[in-house]
């Protein structure tokens, strides 16, 4: 158990020498050769100046620091907000609330046009009141019927055209019954009542 244990640990060292061996090259190739970052200046940081400079290649490359600090000042206004429209936008125009019209009624001082026709009334419809008589019979000469009246325990007779207790008029006798119209009511408005036959 020990043996098989031991052979993979004498297998990993190879590896990982080649692995330290990479990682050495690797930061050799990232640190500058030759004196380069001792020949830029102390004032400007090495993350400021192009690649071309902080490697030393060319001194007529390097960016003139003095322009670049002028371009900009700490107490310089910046002009231009990036939270901000460039160009103010046009504002949206509100509608203009139309007011609702009260409606003008006829018979009202701005009222304007014809004026309504009223309603033509209806007219209330007249009842005559009942005939409180029973026709007993009729008697007398063909032109001038009489006609006999009972009313309770009374006896009346009376002939065409005569008013009856003031309310009622005999208005025409026929040979099968009496007709009464009403003293103050329009003569079209009658009742019937039969006479009984013998």
């Amino acid at each position: 158990m020990s043996a098989s244990t031991g052979t993979p640990k004498s297998s990993l060292k190879p590896l990982l020498f080649v692995l330290l061996a990479a990682a050495g090259l690797a930061g050799l190739s990232y640190f500058p050769r030759g004196n380069g970052a001792a020949e830029a200046p102390a004032s400007a940081p090495l993350s400021g100046l192009p690649r071309a400079a902080r490697v030393g290649a060319d001194p007529e490359s390097v960016p003139d620091l003095t322009r670049l600090a002028a371009r900009g000042r700490a107490d310089e206004r910046v002009g231009r907000n990036i939270f901000r429209f460039y160009d103010a936008p046009t504002p949206t125009p509100r509608p203009t609330p139309v007011p609702t019209p009260t409606p003008v009624l006829p018979g009202s001082a701005l009222y304007v046009g014809p004026m309504p026709i009223p309603p033509t009334p209806t007219p209330t419809p007249i009842v005559p009141p009942a005939i409180p008589y029973k026709v007993l019979g009729v008697f007398g000469s063909r032109d001038d019927l009489i006609v006999s009246l009972e009313e309770g325990g009374r006896i009346i007779n009376a002939r065409e055209k005569d008013v009856v207790d003031g309310r009622f008029r005999v208005h025409k006798i026929n040979r099968e019954s009496v007709d009464f119209s009403f003293p103050g009511l329009p003569p079209e408005i009658t009742r019937r009542i039969p006479i009984p036959l013998p």
